[in-house]
């Protein structure tokens, strides 16, 4: 049966919506592969940084430091997300701080690899999500485990 207002029953619209995705999702692939689709996807993640993250501080995130640092952390967990244990493209995983950078007060702290994991973009932003509803005090103590638990649900 089909509702009112609706072209397709309940089964066949999620049908419909899962073969769209499966689509977008092999369109993106393929543009990611081109000289075009890296630049449009350099240009998005450039605009993201300069509108959406000029909080974090664009300095540390671009310095030769912090490249190395996430070019390393990226070839040491092989480029699997911490979450789901995918393996992602190089520019489709963040290095992210377990403990948010924000709460560490010197360079080295920041700097240090075993508070840096890989998580993909949608876990990232996730991640992100549940850090801003929450205290400082509470987030200097979340662990990985803790995390991966939180995520994965």
């Amino acid at each position: 049966m089909i509702k009112l207002g609706f072209d397709y029953c309940t089964e066949h619209y999620s049908k419909r919506v899962a073969v769209y995705h499966q689509r977008r999702d092999e369109t993106r692939a393929l543009n990611s592969r081109t000289l075009r689709g890296q630049r449009d996807k350099a240009e998005y993640f450039k605009q993201y940084n300069e509108v959406v993250r000029p909080e974090l501080g664009h300095e540390f995130y671009q310095s030769k430091q912090w490249e190395r640092i996430s070019r390393y952390v990226k070839q040491r967990d092989m480029y699997t997300d911490a979450i789901d244990g995918k393996v992602y493209d190089q520019g489709d995983l963040i290095a992210d701080h377990i403990i948010p950078r924000r709460l560490l007060k010197t360079t080295a702290e920041q700097l240090d690899m075993d508070n840096l994991w890989l998580l993909s973009r949608s876990h990232h932003s996730h991640k992100t999500a549940i850090e801003n509803k929450m205290s400082d005090d509470k987030l200097k103590h979340l662990s990985r485990e803790w995390w991966k638990k939180v995520l994965k649900n």
